[in-house]
């Protein structure tokens, strides 16, 4: 029997008793991180490469041979947690579980990937496996590596397919996400652990809320009002008999948590939803130690609106869906850049992506592609890294397989329609929760950034930022500062009429993804780095 240890693992695994069935592994005795890793090694020895298959939970592992050097990893097939790896110059492998954890291992080089640059202000975050730091990966979700003495090879123990069922009804999809919520809800949290659970104005929190133990409800608010969902969720709670609270983040708090999100995050994230969730778990931290989330509804039941766009994807010959979140395209990155690579094409890189998914239908093909980008590499992420940077545990029950399963199952017409989306999900959903509940529309955690952005009390690091050595070495300085001047009402230092016209809604969005780009460097790569 090899003489293996775990070298670093972190995860939350559901179905461990049948593992330990299966095993013959006895962990009842044992608390959860220590029953893991123990099943973590048996599973290893059981089943290899194909262990992640039998495993219902998210998990980064890493196994050292002790005697031959030989290292295995593998990462969950969702990608809710992360594992990074880099090969030095005299032909070793580094690992870790973040970015930082390789800083100061012996041949690592901290260098930055300039290339990934403009897919960054494409997408406001970083898709796929590559990182903006060169050399530095992330193991794909479903996948395995193994380095010995021959080398890195890589490999996948799963795929991402669809499945579609027909012949069932809306109550049927609606009997089976109801029995597998209620599976995921019983397997997420030992019986000694209290949980509370965010709680927004939506249908996903709500239900999590309504089918969960959970005993407090937690809201990101503002005081704009217009952007602030707390008082449809105390409302829920109220109904459901809940304790409720709302957490307030002020401009200061999202502001001021700018360079701690950073540095938690290691790749750049333009989502202001994330920072201001950031902002709000900081506070959270002292009050609540568990808490439910709702990350994965509209990834596996289609709750964006992009999504009323897919008839767009029925025409043409070569369709791409550049995903939620794309807002600078190459002729935009070119604007703003000094160099620019046009080889490094984002829509080659999406068409690739959804590749596989094209002989589904267009919303199956778009939910594949986001799968495959968007969810793990910005929804997931952004827990992620919340839970590691606020020490908060952020637990996912629509993160289970056995939802996921469903999701793959399920027509396309049960998700969405003209009419609206989450068709199933809302139809669950309504036998517990209100009818104004489960039928809410959407509101997309808003934050009113655009507006403090334009408040001279807030912006000022903006300015500095545009205006910096980073900045100047990266972009052509004019050009973005003409931007910041539109959108502050000034005159522009480099006149486009025409362009600033046609996309005054995108212009914050447009310097907030820039400002954090050069924030992120200097945090980095800066003479002041950490």
């Amino acid at each position: 029997m090899p003489n293996i240890q775990i070298a670093a693992y972190e995860g939350l695994i559901r179905n461990w008793r049948k593992l330990a069935d299966e095993l013959g592994v006895e962990v009842a005795s044992l608390g959860r991180r220590e029953r893991e890793e123990v099943l973590m090694l048996a599973a290893y020895l059981a089943w290899g490469e194909d262990m992640g298959s039998h495993i219902n939970g998210q998990f980064a592992l890493v196994i050292k041979d002790v005697e031959t050097g030989e290292v295995f990893a593998t990462r969950d097939v969702l990608g809710a947690e992360l594992l990074f790896y880099y090969e030095t110059a005299d032909g070793r492998l580094l690992y870790g579980l973040q970015i930082k954890d390789l800083f100061n291992q012996p041949g690592f080089v901290r260098e930055l990937n300039r290339e990934m640059v403009q897919f960054f202000l494409g997408f406001t975050y970083v898709p796929g496996e590559e990182t903006l730091f060169k050399g530095v990966y992330k193991l794909e979700p479903g996948g395995w590596l193994r380095f010995d003495k021959d080398g890195l090879q890589l490999g996948r123990y799963w795929e991402l397919t669809f499945e579609i069922e027909d012949g069932k009804s809306v109550d049927d999809w609606a009997n089976e996400i109801e029995a597998a919520m209620e599976a995921s809800l019983a397997d997420i949290c030992d019986a000694s652990e209290a949980p509370d659970s965010f709680l927004s104005g939506g249908v996903d929190s709500s239900y999590i809320m309504a089918k969960s133990r959970a005993g407090c409800g937690y809201c990101v608010s503002y005081d704009e009002a217009e952007a602030s969902e707390e008082e449809d969720a105390r409302a829920t709670a109220a109904a459901l008999g809940r304790n409720f609270e709302g957490i307030r983040v002020t401009p200061e708090d999202f502001f001021g948590n700018v360079d701690e999100f950073l540095l938690a995050y290691e790749q750049p994230q333009a989502d202001v939803a994330g920072l201001s969730l950031y902002a709000g778990c900081k506070k959270l931290a002292g009050k609540a130690s568990l808490v439910f989330s709702g990350e994965g509804a509209d990834e596996f039941f289609a709750g964006y609106s992009v999504y009323k766009y897919v008839g767009r994807f029925n025409l043409g010959f070569s369709p791409v869906y550049m995903g939620a979140t794309y807002i600078m395209n190459p002729s935009e990155q070119r604007r703003y850049l000094k160099s620019y690579y046009p080889e490094k094409s984002a829509r080659n890189f999406m068409r690739n992506r959804g590749l596989p998914g094209r002989k589904y239908d267009s919303l199956t093909w778009m939910l594949y592609t986001e799968t495959r980008s968007f969810f793990e590499g910005s929804i997931l992420f952004n827990s992620t890294k919340i839970a590691r940077g606020t020490g908060l545990d952020i637990r996912m029950p629509f993160c289970d397989l056995r939802i996921f399963d469903i999701a793959r199952r399920m027509p396309s017409h049960y998700k969405y329609t003209r009419d609206g989306n989450k068709i199933a999900l809302r139809r669950a959903a309504s036998r517990i929760l209100p009818h104004e509940v489960a039928y809410r529309k959407k509101l997309g955690f808003p934050v009113p950034v655009k507006k403090w952005l334009g408040d001279s009390k807030t912006n000022g690091d903006i300015r500095r930022a545009f205006e910096s050595e980073a900045a100047a070495e990266f972009f052509k300085v004019d050009e973005i500062g003409a931007l910041l001047d539109v959108f502050l009402g000034e005159e522009p230092r480099v006149k486009h009429p025409v362009w600033f016209a046609r996309h005054k809604a995108l212009l914050w969005r447009h310097i907030w993804t820039i400002y954090i780009f050069i924030r992120w460097y200097e945090l980095f790569f800066g003479k002041d780095a950490v």
